[in-house]
């Protein structure tokens, strides 16, 4: 019996013909879309580049040493104004006298401290100046700790402020009481703050011994900017202490003991 014979063997033939191929072939993408797929792993690289680059401009802005950021700090309406710079500290020693215009009891002396803190009051939310104004007085606290400090001071002094802490009278023991508020309110702002700069310490040949160096560096607010912007939103009005503004917040009894 003769044997039927294919013109191509089996293993040559193709699974599926033209047509049933053409069936279930995937259309090829459009030629701009097979374009932009050559790019597509440099777009990638690019812009995991770009937010690795903005994350390290947004920590640098963070970390920026004029601008440090505190958690959770307290409102303060000069917060838009507070700049941070590095300052060297003179030592307050008797050799450097003439170097800071706050030492002493004269005339010019006085003016310099007062200069300091005469920016009070500042306009805010606290209490009115008057029952027909929409102006409210507050005071920035690093002025009342000068005042304080301006007033210690004055005790050092009392042939020139005939400050009375020695008599035993009313008087004396209201001026004890004021210096008592002073330094009790500038020991919680030094603690505060707490300030970590460091003091070195040297051997002196004159002492014999080792000695605290304390003209060092220290990152401080710039006191400048403060001031300024305390002098540009200063009250433009009295206000009459002793005479009581409907609506004003009344001081709690038991913490009325102090003339401030």
């Amino acid at each position: 019996m003769e044997q039927k014979t294919t013109d191509r063997p089996s293993d040559e033939e193709p699974f599926l013909n033209d047509q049933e191929r053409d069936q279930f072939q995937l259309p090829l993408p459009p030629a701009w879309q097979r374009r932009w797929a050559k790019f597509l792993p440099f777009s990638v690289v690019l812009n995991i580049g770009l937010i690795l680059a903005l994350l390290a401009v947004l920590g640098l802005l963070r970390h920026d040493p004029s601008k440090h950021y505190i958690p959770n700090e307290i409102y303060s309406p000069a917060h838009s104004v507070v700049e941070y710079e590095n300052i060297h500290f003179t030592g307050g020693l008797e050799s450097e006298r003439a170097v800071s215009k706050y030492r002493g009891s004269s005339k010019e002396v006085d003016d310099a401290w007062e200069n300091l803190y005469n920016t009070a009051p500042l306009i805010n939310a606290s209490t009115r100046f008057s029952n027909d104004s929409n102006q409210y007085m507050v005071q920035l606290d690093v002025f009342h700790q000068l005042h304080c400090l301006n007033m210690l001071r004055q005790v050092l002094y009392p042939l020139t402020y005939h400050l009375d802490v020695t008599s035993g009278t009313q008087t004396a023991k209201s001026t004890i009481h004021h210096m008592e508020h002073c330094y009790e309110q500038l020991r919680q702002a030094i603690q505060c703050s707490s300030d970590l700069s460091t003091i070195t310490w040297a051997w002196s040949r004159d002492k014999g011994r080792y000695v605290g160096n304390v003209h060092t560096m220290h990152t401080c607010r710039n006191f400048d900017k403060i001031h300024e912007w305390a002098e540009e939103n200063m009250a433009k009005q009295e206000l009459d202490f002793f005479g009581y503004v409907e609506g004003s917040p009344i001081f709690p009894p038991e913490l009325d003991d102090f003339d401030s």
